[in-house]
């Protein structure tokens, strides 16, 4: 995108940009993430970031209308809302990254659609752990170039109306300013497959130790 271009050229990061610019960095966030069309946006809204990039309205609106669609633009998404508890969650992934240390990638994709463990999740409204093993298995079918399971397409529709980050990232700032600094990172570098379940963990995140 455009918009990420500039702000590496910059070397502006999306908190310094919702810093000086005035507009929440949740906003930045699904417009650098294609979650929300910049011009769909309020005009004051893109001026104060043309504002803050040192370019104009014009020259951001032209440029984001000249970039190609992503093929799930046009996808309405579904936002789904966990009420479970984090700490499950986290427990969760700590003994998925145990199981597939054990398993193997392939033998740990088999399982978790053999068993039905997504569609138990999902149907307990338990999102963030159905998404998670969702994510997980797109990512090793497409690290192992396997086709995706087919029968979870409606789920890949749907997403978390709140983020959720590893337990790494949340642990790396010791203020304000630095949790945001992770929490950025962690986005930028975020699996694709994970990412579009708004849940945002890096390679190492998901990679079991040795």
């Amino acid at each position: 995108m455009y918009l990420n271009t500039l702000m590496e050229k910059k070397n502006i990061s999306r908190a310094e940009l919702s810093r000086r610019s005035c507009i929440p960095e949740s906003t930045l966030r699904d417009i650098l993430n294609g979650k929300a069309r910049l011009d769909h946006c309020e005009a004051l809204t893109v001026s104060c970031i043309a504002g803050v990039l040192g370019t104009t309205v014009e020259d951001l609106l032209i440029n984001y209308w000249d970039e190609p669609l992503d093929e799930e633009e046009n996808v309405v998404w579904q936002e789904r809302h966990d009420d479970s508890s984090m700490l499950d969650f986290y427990m969760l992934v700590d003994s998925t990254m145990s199981k597939l240390s054990a398993c193997g990638d392939m033998r740990f994709v088999k399982a978790i659609c053999d068993d039905y463990w997504i569609e138990r999740f999902y149907t307990a409204g338990f999102y963030r752990s159905a998404f998670f093993l969702l994510g997980l298995v797109d990512h090793l079918c497409k690290k192992h170039h396997k086709k995706m399971v087919s029968r979870f397409d409606a789920y890949r529709e749907e997403c978390l109306d709140s983020s959720v980050y590893s337990l790494r990232t949340l642990e790396e700032g010791d203020c304000e300013e630095e949790d945001d600094e992770a929490q950025a990172y962690t986005e930028t570098f975020a699996v694709p497959e994970l990412a579009r379940f708004n849940i945002f963990m890096t390679e190492e995140d998901i990679t079991p130790e040795l």
